[in-house]
């Protein structure tokens, strides 16, 4: 399963149709919020409320089966301290809800770890990075019990 994923792009329309538009072949694109653009224009993606987006036109959460993986699509503010990623509260929430894996951004900052046997994913903002590196985004694999994850330079796909 290919599961193409995003975050934290703030009204950029145009990245956010592009990487959708760039794997035909995905199983899954998903956005994790502070997308700050109309949920009906937003076809062909699992996409989560962020905290600078309107309340409820997205849920505030999603879930996703892939594989061995019941994974929880969320933005994360609400589990962080500010900006300051809080990565043992992000696996914390996961466990006590029955997941085994968490999407989530908030931070727009890469991140891919494991904490207490929950993988953690952050593609890091799109285009408004705070790491120090090019906007990103990811593409997940997952067969089976394997889940791998892929950094990829948004703004490579940009000119492309």
């Amino acid at each position: 399963m290919k599961i193409v994923l995003m975050s934290d792009t703030h009204t950029d329309r145009q990245s956010v149709f592009r990487i959708r538009d760039s794997y035909p072949d995905a199983d899954y694109v998903v956005h994790c919020g502070d997308i700050l653009m109309p949920a009906e224009i937003l076809e062909g993606i699992t996409a989560v409320a962020g905290n600078c987006d309107l309340p409820g036109y997205l849920p505030f959460e999603q879930t996703i089966q892939a594989g061995q993986f019941r994974i929880l699509v969320k933005h994360g503010h609400d589990l962080f301290r500010g900006y300051a990623p809080d990565y043992r509260n992000v696996a914390r929430y996961a466990k006590q809800h029955g997941y085994n894996a968490v999407f989530f951004g908030h931070s727009h900052m890469y991140y891919d770890g494991t904490i207490d046997g929950i993988r953690l994913l952050n593609p890091g903002s799109v285009s408004r990075s705070r790491d120090f590196e090019p906007g990103s985004y990811m593409i997940v694999t997952v067969e089976g019990d394997s889940l791998k994850a892929e950094r990829k330079n948004a703004v490579e796909l940009m000119f492309q």
